[in-house]
């Protein structure tokens, strides 16, 4: 037998081949899988408020990231315009490449969220976040975990400031949410 055959290999995230000893790869195998995670989250309903994980799912449908990307543009269109007058500073997303605006509202204990942005992309983020999110209780929004990005299969459409966009945006209308506590 060769020596190729009796080695544990594994795959960094370079791509390159490199040996483990036996106890660190069994391991490394037993690390649970993004696919994994959406099953058991399907599963046990870990997913919440039901409107996230509506959109999680609508995402998931769909296979290609070129088409979730276009979702996204499609999503953006939806939005209907803020008033000029309404874009303050005061709901500026801050730590994002884009100029986006995300305007809570609070009627009869659930929030409510409208948004603008000058960026198509940015602006679909942003419908995704509110699609999710808008007509939930304070407490669920703010309960909310970021995990659900990954589940999105957004990664490979989206660049890095993007996704860190969309992080600050989420932290933003959580910290909203919890304003109206």
């Amino acid at each position: 037998m060769s020596a190729r055959l009796r080695t544990p290999w594994f795959r960094t995230d370079a791509g390159v081949a490199r040996r483990r000893d036996v106890q660190e790869r069994s391991r490394w195998r037993t690390r649970l899988t993004p696919r994994s995670i959406i099953l058991v989250r399907a599963e046990t309903g870990e997913i919440s408020p039901k409107s996230l994980a509506s959109v999680v799912s609508s995402f998931q449908a769909v296979p290609d990231p070129m088409q979730r990307y276009r979702q996204l543009l499609f999503m953006a269109k939806t939005l209907t315009p803020v008033q000029a007058e309404r874009l303050c500073d005061m709901y500026k997303v801050p730590g994002c490449v884009s100029q986006v605006w995300i305007i809570p509202s609070l009627k009869d204990g659930l929030v409510y969220y409208d948004a603008e942005s000058d960026a198509l992309l940015t602006k679909g983020l942003a419908a995704l976040l509110i699609k999710a999110l808008s007509g939930n209780s304070p407490e669920e929004i703010s309960s909310v975990t970021p995990n659900f990005i990954a589940d999105l299969g957004l990664k490979s459409a989206l660049t890095p400031s993007r996704t860190n966009g969309l992080l600050n945006m989420l932290s933003l209308m959580q910290n909203q949410a919890r304003s109206f506590l």
